[in-house]
């Protein structure tokens, strides 16, 4: 049950999102946010928490939206952007994979 309620809900966010972004975008949203709450934590029920609770999705919308208002460039790709930025940030100051944390290690 669990999961067709995940295929309806990915499905849900491609159709919605497809027309306003295109569907490459669509890809690079949809696994950059999972990439990003991946290296944040190993669990999946804590990684379901953080993508909601933290508004990664939300977030990077909204600024992207915003930002490509100010700089008056395609909408898609400055949500894109910001979502990979929200990405290298966990990158770097992730608790367990991060690379400052494991130079901070050795």
């Amino acid at each position: 049950m669990i999961h067709y309620g995940l295929i309806l809900l990915l499905t849900l966010t491609i159709v919605a999102n497809l027309e306003t972004v295109g569907i490459i975008l669509v890809v690079a949203m949809l696994i950059t946010r999972g990439a990003t709450v991946h290296l944040l934590t190993d669990r999946f029920k804590t990684m379901m928490l953080i993508s909601v609770g933290v508004g990664m999705g939300v977030s990077s919308a909204v600024i992207g939206l915003w930002l490509s208002v100010v700089l008056d460039v395609a909408s898609g790709g400055t949500i894109v952007l910001v979502a990979i930025s929200w990405f290298f940030m966990a990158l770097l100051f992730s608790p367990k994979q991060g690379v400052l944390m494991r130079q901070r290690r050795r």
